[in-house]
């Protein structure tokens, strides 16, 4: 994936590695699958190549970093919006148990329209 990704950008084994601030060797071992990656180099990695939240996503998903299930979810713009605010430092906690109230009111309106939400 990490080879086609990049092909697609047109650059180079050693001009990615240069940038991402890793060795040439190092990412064809982890363009062949001979190795694995830390998330903070894959970051990079993606970083340099300007991947979009899909294709990152899909690249976590590859080397292991999220499962299938979690990158669908993420790749919504506001499941991954509430996500991030859910998270976020600077929440209340009240504010915060409001928000997920919201949620729970949206996934009971969705379970009484007969929706399987399990």
């Amino acid at each position: 994936m990490l080879t086609r990704l990049r092909i697609e950008r047109e650059l180079s084994q050693k001009q990615v590695a240069n940038l991402a601030e890793i060795s040439n060797s190092t990412l064809s071992r982890l363009e062949s699958g001979e190795r694995g990656v830390s998330r903070e180099a894959l970051d990079r990695i993606s970083d340099v190549l300007q991947l979009s939240r899909q294709e990152r996503l899909e690249v976590l998903v590859a080397a292991g970093f999220l499962n299938q299930d979690t990158a669908h979810l993420l790749a919504d713009d506001d499941v991954a919006r509430i996500a991030r605010l859910l998270h976020a430092p600077a929440l209340e906690p009240e504010d915060k148990q409001t928000l997920r109230q919201y949620l729970l009111l949206a996934l009971a309106h969705a379970r009484a329209l007969g929706y399987s939400i399990d």
